[in-house]
């Protein structure tokens, strides 16, 4: 029997790899439900997940017994969804009658599962920062910054642009936005750039949708359509790693009233809606740019890697992150924050080294 177009998929789906269902709200937990259910059609994490015998998070093992009976579908497991839902609330000590940022819990799951789970979207940057002085010559200041997201300003209708305006240079100068340069014993004009150090399995990326106008004293959301290429290019430094478009996550409404539901593609190629408890299917083209004004999180998984290998070589590391090494010496002024995964945001300062490792402060 042939299915009709945006029919409802209750457990017999398109494809058995895996069941696709939905999630019950609980109030106002939509934001929840796209998060996990964008988790759950990431195939490395949710096999992860699967394999996952660790006892020190309970998150970990609460989204581990979601996984597992979201594969199932009878009465008993639709009453267990609703267990294991509950089990992952509690847990995030969320209030289901409050709407919240979709961006934000994406990031407080990640923080939270255990390392083995996470680390297939952590990657690192490193930020360096050097002073303008053209009569001194200093060692720049270079700090490693893990993330989970790439946070980016919509300064462009195409999401390949805004992605690649993140890694603009900055400069820092005029009155107010100098900073003190300890070699110089001044306040500086400088320069900070920032590139990736390692890219992760799967990259998030979100669209700053929302901005505080300090005339007004209120957050605006920007609603342009933006047009989302179905593959990233990420530039390094030995060359472009390619990333395959599979999830977004939408926001439709404001910030004080709004919805958000999911558009995943699954391990064969079809597209489909998660709409809390709806699950229907979508059409679109996976070649082609997706325009959307409510796209707002965007997943891609690494597909395909370009290097040149006469300076740098790639090695997959244990968590699913391609890092770059090289022949150089290493460089003085490191600073790697280890314990800071940040939503980087290229619309202001995201600085947080101990003031002692800095030699470039604010004043």
């Amino acid at each position: 029997m042939k299915r009709k177009k945006g029919q409802k998929i209750d457990g017999d789906t398109y494809t058995k790899k895996p069941k696709l269902r939905g999630l019950p709200n609980r109030g106002a937990t939509c934001y929840l439900n796209t998060v996990l259910q964008m988790l759950f059609m990431t195939e490395r994490f949710r096999e992860a997940v699967e394999r996952f015998n660790g006892c020190d998070s309970p998150l970990s093992k609460a989204i581990q017994v979601l996984f597992e009976t979201l594969k199932v579908e009878n009465e008993t497991s639709t009453n267990k969804i609703t267990d294991a839902l509950q089990d992952i609330i509690d847990e995030l000590k969320i209030n289901v009658c409050k709407q919240a940022d979709a961006a934000k819990y994406l990031q407080n799951i990640l923080r939270k599962l255990d390392k083995d789970l996470s680390g297939i979207f952590q990657g690192e940057m490193i930020q360096t920062t050097s002073c303008l002085d053209p009569e001194k010559t200093h060692d720049p200041l270079k700090q490693v910054k893990p993330f989970f997201m790439i946070s980016v300003s919509l300064n462009s209708d195409l999401v390949q642009e805004c992605f690649d305006s993140y890694f603009d240079p900055i400069i820092m100068s005029g009155e107010g936005r100098q900073l003190s340069c300890r070699g110089c014993g001044k306040m500086m004009d400088t320069k900070m750039t920032t590139c990736l150090l390692k890219v992760p399995s799967v990259l998030v990326l979100h669209l700053e949708r929302f901005e505080f106008d300090y005339e007004y004293m209120r957050c605006n959301k920007d609603m342009r359509e933006v047009l989302v290429p179905p593959q990233l290019s990420v530039k390094m430094e030995d060359g472009n790693v390619l990333f395959e478009l599979y999830a977004i996550a939408n926001h439709n409404g404001s910030l004080e009233w709004g919805h958000y539901y999911a558009h995943i593609k699954n391990a064969d190629g079809h597209w489909f809606e998660f709409n809390d408890s709806k699950v229907v299917k979508v059409d679109y083209v996976s070649e082609k740019n997706i325009k959307s004004a409510e796209a707002y999180l965007l997943l891609y998984k690494i597909c395909r890697e370009e290097p040149s290998a006469e300076k740098h070589t790639q090695a997959e590391t244990l968590d699913g992150q391609t890092s770059i090494s090289g022949s150089e010496e290493p460089q003085k002024n490191i600073v790697r924050n280890v314990d800071d995964e940040v939503i980087t945001s290229n619309s202001g300062s995201t600085t947080e080294a101990s003031p002692e490792a800095m030699e470039f402060q604010p004043s």
